[in-house]
């Protein structure tokens, strides 16, 4: 008798979350609601949550991933023209900003992957169109140095230490390599 109503709590716990996420009623009255039926207790409404959105979330994991070779397989090892390999980029860049989106809405943990992929592959696009383009070596460093300096203020946004450490390290590597030359290392 008990599993019965704890199937009816359930049953009445996933249509209150289905009106407050197409809304049917008032947040407020859906919060008061899903209190009021788990007692208080979030810990039953997230296995729910978690239970309804994990496949999809795997999958969009494993696409997100994906997309970070398929970018580097399009950009260096296939005979595209630039324009379709700049609109793959560019549909590859959209899509990892909207997983990003709804990552970082929804609190999921793996957040952080759905922040380095869209980076990576604005990367390889900036590569791909200052090649293409053969724009001043000059230009194309202060280019990367805009990238990296909106990866350190992303990071001290969002409170990433990794991305801030990255952002300082690549800017670090930049300058070496390109500037090294200038100087003796005898």
């Amino acid at each position: 008798m008990i599993n019965l109503a704890d199937d009816r709590t359930s049953t009445i716990v996933k249509e209150i979350l289905y009106w407050k996420e197409h809304k049917l009623l008032p947040e407020s009255q859906c919060d008061f609601l899903l209190a009021l039926y788990t007692q208080g207790n979030d810990n039953s409404l997230s296995d729910i949550k978690r239970e309804k959105y994990k496949p999809f979330l795997y999958i969009q994991l494993i696409l997100l991933v994906l997309m970070v070779p398929f970018s580097f397989l399009v950009v260096y090892f296939t005979q595209f023209s630039f324009i379709l390999q700049l609109s793959i980029l560019v549909l590859f860049m959209g899509y990892s900003i909207w997983v990003f989106r709804y990552f970082y809405r929804n609190k999921i943990n793996y957040v952080h992957i759905s922040v380095i992929v869209p980076l990576v592959i604005l990367l390889m696009t900036t590569d791909l169109i200052t090649n293409k383009l053969q724009i001043n070596p000059y230009v194309t460093i202060s280019i990367f140095l805009l990238i990296f300096v909106t990866w350190y203020w992303l990071g001290k946004k969002l409170h990433y230490r990794y991305l801030m450490l990255s952002s300082v390290l690549a800017i670090i590597l930049l300058l070496f390599v390109n500037f090294s030359h200038l100087f003796s290392f005898n």
